[in-house]
């Protein structure tokens, strides 16, 4: 049975994915809501923050996809749940995802682009 969740609790939990540093750092797994990709925050290597001088603390950016839609745990959101994963994917990216997509979870190559 799939579950619903309330459009005020996506909401909510897209707010969580900014400015989380605190929340990040007391979970034991994260989730990318872009590609799905699960990571405990204290065993992943080189995690990419951003917002570093923001007194609201930094933001996470998916060490597989670097999108910076990432909730932890520690949230007190369900982000283990396949069903509130599909329904946060759908919402913040309209069906334009790798989870609404259907396409596996894949590490992305950063090209850096130099601009004169």
């Amino acid at each position: 049975m799939k579950r619903e969740y309330a459009p005020e609790l996506i909401e909510q939990a897209h707010k969580a994915t900014i400015f989380h540093e605190k929340d990040i750092l007391a979970s034991s797994v994260c989730t990318c809501f872009y590609c799905g990709y699960q990571f405990d925050p204290h065993k992943e290597e080189d995690l990419e923050w951003l917002d570093e001088t923001n007194p609201k603390g930094r933001t996470l950016v998916c060490p597989m996809c670097g999108i910076d839609c990432i909730v932890g745990d520690a949230s007190g959101f369900p982000i283990t749940d396949d069903a509130f994963i599909h329904a946060c994917t759908e919402a913040w990216f309209g069906g334009y995802s790798r989870i609404s997509e259907g396409m596996p979870i894949g590490k992305i190559t950063i090209i850096p682009i130099e601009v004169e």
